[in-house]
């Protein structure tokens, strides 16, 4: 295994020249810098995480705290997120707990004590003040999907209520207006957005919809297949169905095709984030996507320019979501 010194030889340079150089905390001429990585990358020298911690007061290392990791959304945020980092020559740890701000808390502690330099959190359920209160504590954090005003440089979040209403407004081009809602837990403000989107949307078109056209469920795939079960029991009248999320919209598909209804004939349906399998499924399913690997690495961006400090952050805008066409929708027939 290498070490600093034949690094300094190779180079031609002091050992403390090649310790500023992997540090970066004192300027170094970048013809000087080059020729230390150049040696550093000759000899496969790797510098001693532990030891430039110590120097820099840094772990170079940022954690990602989600409080779910069921559903496919996760895995390429996860991903996204990693090889910004890597990119910028930061670990990243994931964290996973329960959704109750106990857990969370206690998450928060353990960082703190190992000296994660930032934290990437994904809140799920954590209400507003909760968020805030782990504000208090915890290392520099960037928040995904939640939009608070006390955080608006370090927050990271979808427009879900104009998601909802291009999924409206292609239900209605296609001539549906019986259009049944399946809403994730309302204790989310995520799936509140998207709930209220429905709602706006058919409102300013002069849709009349009734109450038992929603089902709130939990963003599973089985919460979509039991929230079809609850709306053909009730005698509900719907040709479409809009799932808050795309594994509620793969529950219901298969409710449906068990209920002897066939896609998009019988019923059109819509989902939304346009995860990998949206596209895989029989019939590919229309949806609503979020820019997830946009999203990933300007939060990954933002974490580090919070752990250097930086006061001079814009306020994050809302990441706009697109409409994606595939098989799951059809003109309504009558």
């Amino acid at each position: 295994m290498a070490t600093i010194n034949e690094v300094s030889e190779l180079a031609n340079v002091s050992i403390s020249t090649v310790s500023r150089v992997i540090n970066d905390n004192v300027p170094v001429k970048e013809s000087t810098r080059k020729r230390v990585y150049s040696a550093m990358e000759q000899l496969g020298y790797q510098p001693n995480l532990f030891a430039q911690g110590l120097v820099t007061n840094r772990s170079r290392s940022i954690t990602l705290v989600l409080t779910d990791l069921t559903g496919s959304y996760f895995g390429p945020l996860v991903k996204g997120i990693e090889n910004t980092l890597r990119a910028a020559k930061y670990n990243l740890s994931v964290s996973v707990g329960n959704e109750g701000l106990s857990e969370v808390q206690s998450t928060f502690r353990y960082l703190i004590g190992w000296r994660s330099d930032a934290v990437i959190l994904f809140p799920h359920c954590l209400t507003d003040e909760q968020i805030l209160g782990l504000k208090e504590t915890a290392p520099p954090m960037v928040v995904l999907n939640r939009q608070l005003p006390e955080l608006s440089q370090q927050s990271i979040m979808v427009d879900n209520e104009q998601g909802s209403r291009l999924a409206i407004q292609h239900f209605l081009d296609n001539g549906h207006q019986q259009i049944a809602c399946i809403a994730g837990p309302l204790g989310n403000s995520e799936a509140l957005s998207r709930l209220e989107g429905y709602r706006a949307a058919l409102n300013e078109n002069a849709i009349v919809h009734q109450d038992n056209q929603v089902v709130v469920s939990d963003f599973t795939v089985e919460g979509g297949y039991e929230a079809i079960g609850q709306l053909l029991e009730q005698g509900t009248e719907f040709s479409a169905i809009y799932a808050c999320n795309d594994q509620m919209a793969v529950g219901a598909m298969k409710a449906l095709k068990d209920a002897g209804k066939r896609i998009p004939e019988d019923v059109s349906v819509i989902g939304f984030d346009d995860v990998e399998f949206a596209g895989l499924i029989t019939p590919s399913l229309t949806t609503i996507r979020q820019p997830i690997a946009q999203m990933a690495e300007d939060a990954a961006k933002l974490a580090v320019r919070l752990i250097e400090g930086k006061t001079n952050l814009p306020v994050q805008p809302l990441y706009s979501p697109t409409l994606i066409e595939r098989e799951s929708v059809a003109p309504f027939k009558g």
